[in-house]
């Protein structure tokens, strides 16, 4: 048993170290001054406008999770939104019909463009979903939410 978990611990220590050789070498692949395919960067970022035609709480289209589909200028967009519960916490309706307006980038899932949201603006209330960096947020990050405080009630906003 010792010389199992000797063993793992090795390979755990050369996986840590292949790993950061790896991170150290110069991306000769990606032409610089652009991201790489699949990489999150806020400067890209676009605002998105129109009306709800359809909310989908928990689609099984990927990427899974909460999906609107917008009605734009320029035709309809797939808008995926992350965990729903995050928007129930927020208080944040999101209804066929509505105006609502969008912050992130366009995607694709699969082969099907999917629009990012990262802000969601219904009237005056914004509510982050996703981080700057892209990742989505949780439940459990509200308290680094500025955005998501900004719509809570003082005694629902957790401690400071």
């Amino acid at each position: 048993m010792k010389l199992f978990l000797k063993l793992g611990w090795i390979i755990v220590a050369l996986c840590l170290v292949g790993s950061s050789g790896l991170a150290q070498q110069p991306h000769s692949g990606v032409p610089s001054g652009k991201t790489a395919p699949g990489s999150y960067n806020i400067a890209n970022d676009v605002s998105l406008q129109g009306t709800v035609l359809r909310y989908t709480e928990n689609s099984a289209t990927p990427p899974i999770g909460t999906h609107v589909l917008l009605q734009t200028s320029s035709g309809n967009v797939d808008v995926h939104l992350g965990d729903a519960r995050l928007l129930h916490l927020a208080k944040l309706n999101i209804t066929q019909g509505w105006n609502v307006r969008f912050v992130g980038q366009m995607d694709t899932a699969g082969s099907n463009p999917v629009f990012l949201a990262r802000l969601v603006q219904v009237g005056a209330q914004v509510v982050a979903v996703r981080s700057e960096r892209g990742f989505l947020l949780s439940r459990g990050a509200t308290r680094s939410n500025k955005a998501l405080h900004a719509n809570l009630p003082a005694n629902q906003g957790g401690a400071r």
